[in-house]
């Protein structure tokens, strides 16, 4: 047996008052010897012991009253009265997310993880029990002993009802148990009410909301941070923009600013300064950089204000000063003058500047050589992150070797074809796994141009141009291409009409391969004379050399568990920050919860904030296993019986 309401338990303290009563109004007999009623003292003895006996069993109903009083405002139920196997699904969700580590009290994680015991331990053996975290995501238990066993602690995720809604209402829909309950344990936090798909939650599931956060708590957040200009050259002054919010109602002065930034093996950027926040309100503030020595800088800005919500107070930041990416081009057919090159094009592309002209803010710094000072000796490729051939024909063992580990330490090589690209003239590249497939040789147009058909628009490559705004790839026409029977480990992104290869990609080591089937002068299109040859060019290079995708700096939202900070791995600097919308505090209504995922919520219980661990407050709804219907008629009985019995024994 286990009680809803236990506290009443304490009513039991009342027993003590019949007691009291009985032993201040017991009859106190004084005896008297009279000869003439000698004859009835055996008769008023025997009488004497039926009255006493009737005052011990009046008290005991008296007690048993007042005991069945208790028990009845405590709802007793029977734990023995669990439904039987299948036929009771409970469904717990315990909301981890950052907002769920509120100071300033009992933390909501603390609360919700007692709730969830008291669930777990109040479950029959035959009930169904099916627990899971969430906070962007869902991460269910594989057995409901494992979340007893588990030390609750909040992520540095934001919060996404629907996701956390969706999986329970799938396990409703897919349970025949005859009955379906849902407790959801979380701070209501407005952020994550309206994220994700609309879901419902069936008719035929009890849901039970219990509200574990606080109203207006205390917390100022680091929300946003920007860098400007984007791409920091050595010795360049750039400016460092963040966004600070003040959640809270009420205002705050004078709130702390910092900014650092360190690089290895130089002296280390602090900045700072306060800024006054009124209530509920945003502020930007900048910070100018000085002169930025090449490297890779790491740091962080906090606005520290020792409020309930210490996760968001940081935010973390990389930046890559460099100069401009240097790219190393072969032109395999330099013709007579620079305007003939194979190359010409492609230079200027990527300088962004006519031939004898520069551009300061190019994201690519290109060299070319010809094949003939190819012979003479390869550049140093460790200075260059792509190395891209032009129509480039026999190139020796020894070269293309060295291009192949070049790639397998993490650089890119593009290959654009041309006349000069064959199946002997590429044998060597074949051989050092640089290849593609198999080249059949070059297959000219008929009435029709070729034109790019079909493509993989999620590819880095392609992903701007999914938009029709940015292009058309379709438009540029090829005369010629060369036709390659991609090789099981080739990846095709893009094919001409007819389905022959347009761009094929390859892993080696670290590193890509890209290879164009056509070639990047006029010869064999006018690709580029058209509009799509310059961000087309920048895109194959750019992901050649791991740029296209986010470059070697990667920004992501805390999820799965990751805490915020700064992290390497395969050449990538990933930066974690805590979801902004998780600074947002503000709380949404059980109305509107309920509303939200279309339920009936009878009834709301808080979780006020002094609520110690372990206690869980009551449910008013009836169960149908509570006896507290039999406690009523017994005590009714109970009443009856001491009525009739207290007449007779003042009788």
């Amino acid at each position: 047996m286990s009680f809803i309401q236990a506290g009443m338990l304490g009513a039991l303290g009342a027993l003590t008052i019949p007691i009291v009563i009985h032993l201040m109004f017991r009859r106190q007999a004084r005896t008297v010897e009279l000869g003439t009623l000698q004859f009835l003292k055996i008769v008023l003895r025997d009488n004497s012991r039926k009255r006493k006996l009737k005052r011990y069993v009046l008290l005991a109903l008296r007690l048993a009253g007042v005991a069945l009083i208790a028990f009845l405002f405590a709802r007793p139920y029977l734990l023995a009265n669990e439904p039987i196997d299948g036929s009771r699904l409970v469904v717990v969700l315990v909301d981890r997310s950052a907002s769920m580590g509120l100071v300033g009290g009992k933390r909501p994680i603390d609360l919700a993880s007692a709730a969830l015991r008291t669930i777990v331990n109040r479950a029959g053996s035959g009930t169904q029990l099916e627990i899971a975290l969430f906070d962007r995501e869902v991460f269910p238990f594989a057995r409901a002993s494992d979340a007893i066993k588990a030390d609750l602690e909040p992520t540095s995720s934001g919060t996404d009802y629907s996701a956390a809604m969706a999986w329970a209402r799938d396990l409703c829909v897919r349970s025949k148990a005859s009955k379906k309950e849902l407790h959801i344990f979380t701070d209501l936090q407005r952020s994550g009410l309206d994220r994700g798909d609309s879901v419902k939650v069936p008719s035929d599931v009890e849901v039970t909301l219990l509200d574990l956060g606080r109203s207006f708590p205390k917390n100022v957040g680091v929300t946003a941070l920007s860098v400007s200009p984007e791409s920091l050259r050595p010795r360049d002054k750039g400016v460092l923009s963040c966004t600070v919010r003040n959640a809270s109602p009420m205002p705050v002065g004078k709130v702390p600013v910092k900014l650092h930034l360190a690089a290895p093996g130089i002296d280390a950027i602090d900045l700072g300064q306060t800024v006054d926040l009124a209530g509920n309100s945003s502020s930007i503030l900048e910070f100018r950089l000085p002169e930025i020595p090449e490297g890779l800088w790491r740091g962080n800005v906090s606005a520290s204000t020792g409020d309930d919500l210490g996760v968001d107070d940081r935010r973390h930041v990389a930046l890559s000063v460099s100069p401009a990416t240097r790219i190393l081009l072969v032109d395999g057919d330099p013709g007579t003058s620079s305007f003939e090159s194979e190359t010409y094009f492609l230079k200027a592309a990527l300088r962004l500047a006519p031939a004898g002209e520069t551009y300061a803010k190019a994201p690519f710094a290109p060299r070319t050589i010809n094949s003939d000072e190819l012979r003479s000796g390869m550049p140093d490729l460790s200075r260059f992150a792509v190395v891209v051939l032009a129509n480039v024909g026999d190139l020796s063992a020894g070269h293309a070797k060295a291009i192949a580990d070049f790639v397998t330490r993490g650089g890119g090589f593009l290959v654009f074809s041309g006349e000069g690209v064959t199946a002997e003239a590429s044998a060597n590249l074949a051989h050092a796994g640089l290849g593609v497939g198999k080249i059949i040789g070059p297959e000219k147009s008929g009435d029709r141009p070729f034109r790019i058909d079909t493509r993989q628009e999620s590819h880095p490559v392609f992903r701007p141009f999914a938009d029709p705004e940015f292009g058309d790839m379709r438009r540029p026409a090829f005369s010629t291409i060369t036709k390659i029977l991609p090789d099981p480990s080739a990846r095709v992104l893009a094919t001409f009409g007819g389905g022959n290869p347009a761009l094929l990609e390859k892993t080696v080591g670290r590193g890509r391969v890209l290879w164009f089937t056509s070639s990047c002068d006029r010869a064999w299109s006018d690709w580029p004379r058209g509009r799509m040859f310059l961000p087309m060019v920048h895109q194959m290079v750019s992901h050649a050399a791991g740029l296209a995708d986010g470059g070697k700096i990667r920004q992501e939202m805390a999820s799965g568990g990751k805490d915020a900070g700064i992290s390497d791995a395969d050449g990538l600097v990933t930066v974690t920050n805590l979801d902004p919308y998780e600074t947002e505090t503000a709380r949404c209504t059980p109305k509107e919860f309920a509303d939200r995922f279309g339920f009936r919520l009878p009834e709301m219980k808080a979780a006020p904030a002094r609520t110690s661990v372990g206690r869980v407050e009551a449910d008013d709804r009836v169960r149908s296993d509570e006896i507290w219907p039999w406690l009523a008629l017994t005590l009714a009985g109970v009443l009856m019986l001491e009525c009739f019995l207290a007449n007779r024994t003042a009788a």
